[in-house]
């Protein structure tokens, strides 16, 4: 019986430890995966299309009140630096088209805003919790992924030699 029994807890830890198993997690200093998609204006959005420049992607939803608060952090950072090749992109996997256009009429939003339909690039970029904020350098490589509210000064922070 002891035998059957250390067998089996030998076999649950095997399974259970997954050693076979490769880590799909994003990390800190991974390349951002790409993903495209079409804007409200039925504009193409591809990230490899801004290779060599820094992309601000936004995991949002209208009923959140970060959401709301800081869009004017990214309206004011899309003005100041777009010309400087910074890209910023909302994508909305929770919200419908109506209660999005709403939401981007009210806030004046001037960036791409996505409409991520069964959450695909969410998913690829493991996102669980909104609003999240991934912030990209000009490598592509994902340089933070904040979660909650943010400020003009974080992305900054974050991005300083990318937006010389």
């Amino acid at each position: 019986m002891k035998t059957v029994l250390l067998l089996f807890l030998t076999l649950v830890l095997l399974v259970n430890c997954g050693g076979d198993k490769p880590d799909n997690t994003l990390k800190i200093g991974d390349l951002a995966p790409s993903f495209n998609g079409l804007d409200l204006q039925g504009n193409s959005f591809n990230l490899r299309d801004f290779k060599g420049e820094p992309v601000v992607v936004r995991f949002w939803e209208t009923d959140c009140k970060y959401c709301k608060a800081d869009t004017p952090v990214f309206n004011s950072l899309n003005s100041r630096f777009r010309d400087r090749g910074l890209h910023i992109a909302y994508i909305n996997t929770l919200s419908n088209l109506d209660e999005v256009q709403q939401f981007v009429d009210e806030l004046q939003v001037e960036f791409p805003v996505l409409m991520d339909e069964g959450g695909v690039i969410a998913k690829l970029y493991h996102v669980r919790v909104v609003p999240q904020t991934i912030v990209i350098n000009s490598k592509h490589r994902i340089i933070a992924a904040i979660t909650g509210g943010v400020t003009d000064d974080v992305i900054l922070d974050l991005l300083g030699g990318d937006l010389q």
